[in-house]
């Protein structure tokens, strides 16, 4: 178990016990995960479980409440039994005590740094947290080095408090030029350079650290501090964001034919990235699921323009937050990006009208992949963990802030392999 000094919390995960946990609830239900509702009828996964029915004659008050709720929420007392004991299972899986003290991790009365600029309030409190997790890893590091560092603001932040040389890693040559120009009082450097294409060199000295490292960039963290004996914290995020078209574990398979059921599509790896909260982390509730009728929209406009496309794909060019903007500005812009003439105003109302009416159904037919989001989160996370401790590492996952603050905020940490104790699996 990792200390963390002051900050640090008593708790034992039990890694092992939460992937398997976790792993068995996932392939148990790769029927729902890879059946997302969308045109045609409700997917055959809920009709088999008969849950097709109750879901649908949820009123709008109770699906309000089961969005935001999910696997905590008060389910009506019609609910089939199957769903509830879901919903208990999610629930287990979920529960990960916090990793720091939690007035530390949500900055309540504690005397915090001052927002540095560019720096918006709630990635102050996120760096903040994740820096009390950082320093007790890093105290012996040669080096500590932040993939996908951005702006800086983490890597400026190690460097003020440790006295090691810390190094950013971006991809991104704008953003590294930026984070150069921002002020500090430390001498951190920045580095441009491709991870996933161009690998990730580690030493045993090293403390590697990554604050919403996307997708397989979190993975290839993990692996390269296997090799190496380095320690790593990690934060992940955006677990879709792959070169490959799936996920693979990193990890043994923990029971017989898990292998296959647990090597999951971009598609189903993307629903960890949805949240129902009021108070959402780039948009409001209400502006989310108003975003994602729009898409609903904009792909029947595409399709009956003659395009094939998978839903979610409808949005293929464009950054996320375009579905943000008023549905005609979002469709002149998807079509523009396609070189085709945008719809006529009538056949854009048309499809709002349309969007509205089966968004509906959608939402309520799509509670129980809902459900599942955080448990595909929990499920990597322990993956990686269990990764580590094959090799002989000693591992802590948890929370690291609270949701309000991030909704991606599960924490994996791991201080330099012991060189007295040999992997178990090797690297």
């Amino acid at each position: 178990m990792v200390r963390f000094a002051r900050a640090h919390v008593e708790f034992v995960v039990n890694v092992a016990a939460r992937w398997e946990a976790a792993a068995r609830l996932v392939a148990g239900h790769r029927d729902l995960l890879d059946a997302r509702p969308g045109r045609a009828d409700a997917p055959a996964a809920l009709f088999t479980r008969e849950w097709a029915s109750f879901l649908l004659a949820l009123d709008d008050d109770e699906l309000a409440a089961l969005e935001i709720g999910g696997h905590d929420a008060a389910w009506p007392s019609r609910t089939p039994p199957s769903f509830v004991a879901l919903a208990d299972a999610a629930r287990h899986v979920c529960a990960l005590p916090m990793v720091i003290e939690p007035s530390l991790a949500s900055g309540v009365e504690v005397a915090r740094p001052a927002q540095r600029r560019l720096e918006k309030p709630r990635k102050r409190a996120q760096i903040d947290a994740f820096a009390r997790i950082i320093l007790p890893l890093a105290t012996s590091a040669e080096r500590i080095i932040d993939v996908g560092s951005g702006h800086g603001h983490l890597t400026r932040e190690i460097a003020e408090r440790i006295a090691r040389p810390v190094i950013g890693l971006d991809r991104d040559d704008g953003l590294a030029a930026r984070a150069r120009s921002l002020p500090t009082t430390a001498s951190p450097s920045f580095a441009v350079t491709d991870v996933l294409r161009e690998g990730l060199t580690l030493t045993a000295g090293d403390c590697v650290i990554g604050l919403h490292a996307c997708g397989e960039l979190g993975d290839v963290m993990v692996e390269s501090a296997a090799r190496s004996g380095a320690a790593i914290a990690l934060v992940g995020c955006c677990l879709q964001k792959r070169r490959a078209s799936s996920r693979a574990p990193l990890c043994a398979a923990p029971f017989a034919g898990a292998a296959g059921a647990l090597d999951l599509p971009r598609g189903v790896l993307g629903l960890s990235n949805l949240t129902a909260r009021d108070d959402g982390v780039e948009a409001t509730r209400a502006e989310n699921l108003a975003g994602r009728e729009r898409r609903l929209a904009l792909h029947r406009l595409l399709e009956d323009d003659g395009a094939t496309l998978e839903l979610g794909a409808e949005i293929g060019g464009l950054n996320r937050r375009a579905a943000q903007r008023d549905l005609g500005s979002l469709v002149a812009r998807a079509f523009a990006a396609r070189g085709r003439p945008a719809p006529s105003v009538s056949a854009i109302e048309e499809a709002a009208s349309w969007a509205r009416a089966q968004h509906a159904e959608v939402r309520r037919l799509s509670l129980p992949r809902s459900l599942l989001a955080r448990v595909l989160e929990v499920l990597v996370l322990a993956d990686r963990a269990r990764y580590l401790e094959e090799r002989g590492r000693d591992v802590t996952i948890g929370l690291l802030f609270p949701a309000n603050v991030s909704a991606r905020n599960l924490v994996l940490a791991s201080p330099v392999a012991p060189s007295s104790r040999p992997p178990r699996f090797g690297s």
